[in-house]
């Protein structure tokens, strides 16, 4: 978590664009503050959970071993599914957002015409990709045992690719990251192996899908147009990392520009931490009101995984959430340390996307990271054995 915030707030350091505003003493105080208050939280609990081990009580929560048939007919069960998911998109929006002409205003009708478990369903790749990968890595890869496996991979990738969004393949591509390790313990010249490839797609992605989707939806250089980022005495072929400093630097910005926002406006009080159970409860009456674009530019859509908390509860979501994120992941971290199996490994490695991702998006408030949750938990319980299968 450290780690992932000491490089973003580098990353702004280089002043790019005229549009981002130099951060005050104040908000420097603030983003250290939460950083120590993580940290707090870390020490606190994880002597906590090392004394407290709750979760070794439950005996269903700590089954070692797994039916490897049962977990493959899952994998095949969410591919079938999201297979319909993709033509009930296609039916209902007649089209794709990185297929569309434009792309970028695609995305926002889409949104409006499918309702959002067939947008969820179309994009299950998210998750059937990864448990393949949990399969590959437990079994050892073997392509005669596992090309169906490598083939349902690559469909799953072409798939998200049809959505333009660089998050959902970054998501994926972190989660089987943390998977390898985790699971394969790989030594040096392993992992010199594989994690190239998979930062080399990293960083593909993250360039490469929004330049597409801004290509086809404003022309060349629209990004480099709107942030006033001069890109004259850039080196060679350097522009093409312009959408990675602007995922970075003007999150970070929207940051301090809600925290100055919601000095002078009232508070939302925890409704847009609740957003998403008032949505699925339709409770409206308890839906946070607020207008984005008097916070920053309308082009920005994310700031940070403490952006809708500081919505909700001002500066002191800068000192009380990251001690209890903290609490959260280090629990994770401790559950899969003193009990690795399918549910722990795949839950710490998704907790190790949420921190890396914490510098640019908060899942906390996206209706898909409750489902993933409810589903590998699910899975879980399908799958779990108490004695080895052979």
């Amino acid at each position: 978590m450290l780690t992932a915030w000491m490089l973003a707030l580098g990353i702004p350091r280089l002043h790019l664009s005229t549009l981002e505003l130099v951060w005050p003493a104040w908000f420097w105080l603030l983003v250290v503050v939460s950083l120590i208050s993580f940290a707090a939280g870390f020490f606190l609990f994880y002597w906590i959970f090392q004394k407290y081990s709750f979760w070794k009580k439950w005996n269903i929560i700590t089954r070692e071993y797994f039916s490897v048939s049962a977990l493959r007919i899952i994998v095949y069960v969410l591919f079938v599914a999201s297979c319909l998911g993709l033509w009930l998109f296609y039916t209902k929006a007649g089209n794709f957002p990185i297929l569309a002409q434009d792309s970028d205003a695609f995305r926002f009708i889409a949104d409006e015409k499918v309702p959002g478990l067939i947008n969820y369903t179309a994009q299950l790749a998210r998750l059937f990709i990864p448990l393949a990968f949990f399969l590959i890595f437990s079994q050892g890869f073997n392509f005669k045992k596992h090309w169906d496996l490598v083939l349902l991979g690559l469909f799953g990738t072409a798939a998200l690719i049809l959505f333009a969004s660089r998050t959902q393949i970054y998501f994926i591509d972190l989660w089987v990251m943390a998977l390898y390790l985790f699971i394969r313990r790989p030594n040096l010249k392993q992992a010199l192996k594989f994690y190239p490839i998979f930062l080399l797609i990293s960083l593909v992605v993250l360039a490469a899908v929004p330049l597409i989707r801004q290509y086809k939806s404003y022309g060349s250089d629209y990004l480099v147009g709107v942030t006033q980022i001069d890109t004259t005495n850039f080196i060679p072929g350097t522009k093409y990392l312009v959408p990675i400093y602007v995922g970075v630097s003007f999150n970070m910005q929207a940051l301090l520009h809600a925290q100055t926002y919601y000095q002078n406006h009232q508070l939302q009080h925890g409704k847009v931490s609740l957003d998403i159970f008032t949505n699925i409860l339709g409770l409206s009456q308890y839906k946070s009101q607020y207008d984005l674009g008097e916070i920053f530019k309308p082009w920005w859509n994310t700031g940070t995984y403490l952006f809708p908390f500081v919505q909700d509860f001002g500066t002191a979501a800068f000192y009380i959430v990251p001690f209890f994120l903290a609490a959260i992941l280090t629990m994770l971290w401790q559950y899969w340390k003193t009990s690795p199996n399918f549910l722990s490994i795949s839950l710490y490695a998704y907790a190790c996307f949420f921190i890396t991702m914490s510098i640019y998006l908060s899942f906390t408030v996206r209706a898909e990271m409750y489902i993933d949750l409810f589903l590998l938990a699910a899975t879980y319980l399908i799958i779990s054995r108490k004695e080895r299968v052979l």
